[in-house]
């Protein structure tokens, strides 16, 4: 495979249609920018609209695609309105919610993709949570939501009765069909614009959590219906009269609907914490505090510094892949034309449209819609509108765009998190993205940083409000004294001064407890449950003293009894008996038994 040396700020192009048959699934090639791959694999713009899948940082979504090096959102938009239609045949897709009314027919809207949401696709991590969690489309609180919607129209088949020496025809002619698209995010609703047919835009969505976003079409028909009047003279019909009926107007309405989570509404405080010491800055301390689900906390994808000195960014992407490669068309055999009275050779009578299935109560008379004729259908290439898809990058946060003038940058000295989910995002066969199990930042600790985090942006691009507060470092010490064979004490004060420290957790290991909280004296006595017992102190801020106790650790070690090693040499001896008391009675008692056989 031939690739191009990348950074992590650079926009990767995996090219899944070309494959290397030396590689199998792999692309050919991995390179920065589409630029580069058509002066370097000589592909034509028109195969570099087949492209297929994309990833980048959240916040840096200007990739181009297409023949044109479009904006994403201009390249979905002309796929979409490359789709040609009639009024006899309706495109749909594997999961397109079909139904059909009085006029219309495989009539549904589908949900294509928001212009900045992105499907999570994580598998949660816990069996409790709700099934859709890893179904959640992430949007933020202005965007953009698309959608297809075709419907195939039947126009009803003229009718004739006839009573003794005069016929009735009754004709239907289609006037005009329009549809009207209504968006809604929980209690909010939003209406469609006529002349950007397929995208609905919203703003200021308000939903405090999970809830559903649905699109709904009203498909509405004008029919005008006209009466034809025939008087027989001999063998023949002769025409008699022609009246126009007050004009049908029939509707009929198609939803679709996807799990969603406005991510601006979700819960998360980014509290920043200074420390200095003398000569300036010693390190930053960021707490990211909210829910650990995907429904309740808010994803966070960059940190910047003040002044241009560089920015942390966090473990998120997103990769963008071909939602739907084919789908299916429906189309009638072919067009119903007016009925003539010399078609008739018996009498029939004219049916009558049921009003209340339409919905629309209209005119004096309608006609009644007869049985459609069987749809036939077949397998079509459909245009590559893409579908974001959200990922994890890396495992943790890393520093990019760092200054080059510095001669020591920041560095992230440590980075505390728990999971989100219990495996990777999936990924396509064909998708060539590396991903890890996404996880979730609760402290992030940051060295040599000459300035602070001044904003934090989450996955949509939208800011954080984040707090600081600037504290003086104070160096703890912790010490140890052994108070038994079982029990030792363990006193956490202030270097400098001696005060004690109380009310402060120690964190265990080999104790009988995993943690234990000083006393106003600073002490804590602690039962072991090993030789050896480590007490860890892991830093904490007073806001009010605006001073920062920094981390420190000990370990008290107990000598082993002697009783109990004598106890383990004695086993040990008592194995070894045995097993020559073995060897010595047992072997020439079966060698005596074998020989009286």
């Amino acid at each position: 495979m031939s690739t191009a040396e990348t950074t992590a700020n650079d926009t990767d192009v995996f090219i899944s249609d070309k494959p290397d048959p030396e590689a199998g699934s792999v692309p050919p090639f991995v390179l920065p920018d589409l630029e580069d791959v058509d002066e370097e694999e000589n592909i034509s713009v028109a195969e570099l609209s087949q492209t297929r899948d994309f990833s980048y940082s959240t916040t840096q979504p200007p990739y181009q695609v297409g023949p044109d090096q479009q904006t994403l959102q201009e390249y979905r938009l002309e796929q979409l309105e490359s789709i040609e239609r009639n009024e006899s045949t309706s495109l749909w897709f594997p999961d397109s919610e079909r139904s059909n009314g009085t006029l219309v027919t495989d009539a549904h809207v589908t949900i294509l993709g928001t212009e900045e949401g992105t499907q999570t696709r994580l598998e949660s991590k816990a069996d409790d949570q709700e099934d859709n969690e890893s179904e959640l489309l992430l949007v933020p609180r202005d965007g953009t939501v698309y959608t297809h919607l075709d419907y195939s129209t039947r126009i009803p088949e003229g009718t004739c009765t006839t009573t003794n020496e005069t016929r009735t025809c009754l004709n239907v002619t289609l006037l005009d069909q329009e549809t009207d698209r209504t968006l809604e995010i929980g209690s909010q609703s939003w209406s469609g614009d006529p002349e950007t047919p397929h995208q609905l835009d919203y703003a200021d969505a308000n939903a405090s959590g999970a809830t559903t976003l649905e699109v709904e079409a009203t498909i509405t028909s004008r029919l005008a219906v006209q009466e034809t009047t025939y008087v027989r003279e001999g063998t023949d019909w002769m025409l008699s009269n022609t009246t126009d009926n007050e004009t049908l107007e029939l509707s009929h309405t198609v939803q679709d609907e996807a799990p969603v989570v406005v991510t601006t509404n979700q819960e998360l405080s980014i509290e920043q914490t200074i420390i200095e010491s003398d000569d300036g800055i010693d390190r930053l301390i960021l707490e990211f505090d909210g829910p650990e689900t995907l429904h309740d906390r808010r994803l966070w994808s960059t940190a910047t510094f003040e002044e241009g000195a560089g920015k942390i960014e966090n473990i998120w992407g997103v990769y963008s892949q071909r939602q739907y490669e084919t789908a299916t068309q429906g189309h009638r055999p072919g067009d119903e034309l007016p009925i003539s009275p010399d078609q008739i050779e018996s009498e029939t009578t004219v049916p009558v449209l049921n009003a209340a299935s339409s919905g629309v109560s209209t005119g004096n008379e309608t006609l009644k819609q007869q049985p459609a004729p069987a749809t036939q259908q077949e397998t079509v290439p459909f245009p590559n509108t893409l579908e974001k898809q959200l990922v994890a990058q890396r495992e943790d946060p890393t520093l990019e765009g760092e200054p080059t003038n510095l001669v020591n940058p920041p560095e992230l000295a440590s980075s505390n998190s728990f999971s989100f989910a219990s495996e990777p995002a999936p990924h396509d066969e064909d998708v060539n993205l590396s991903s890890v199990e996404p996880r979730g930042q609760t402290t992030l600790t940051i060295t040599n940083a000459e300035q602070p985090i001044t904003e934090v942006r989450d996955i949509h691009g939208d800011p954080i409000p984040v707090s600081t507060q600037t504290v003086q470092e104070r160096a703890a010490q912790l010490e140890t004294e052994i108070l038994n064979d079982t029990h030792t004490e363990f006193h956490l004060f202030v270097e400098d001064t001696g005060e004690a420290l109380g009310n402060k957790t120690l964190w265990l290991h080999g104790a009988a407890q995993g943690q234990v909280t000083t006393d106003s004296d600073g002490t804590a006595v602690v039962e072991r449950s090993d030789l050896y017992v480590r007490a860890s102190f892991t830093g904490e801020t007073d806001p009010a003293e605006e001073v920062y106790y920094s981390p420190v650790e000990t370990q008290a070690t107990f000598q082993p009894e002697a009783f109990n090693i004598y106890q383990l040499l004695m086993s040990f001896t008592g194995a070894f008996v045995s097993i020559i008391a073995f060897v010595i009675l047992y072997i020439p008692f079966a060698y005596m038994r074998g020989a009286n056989k």
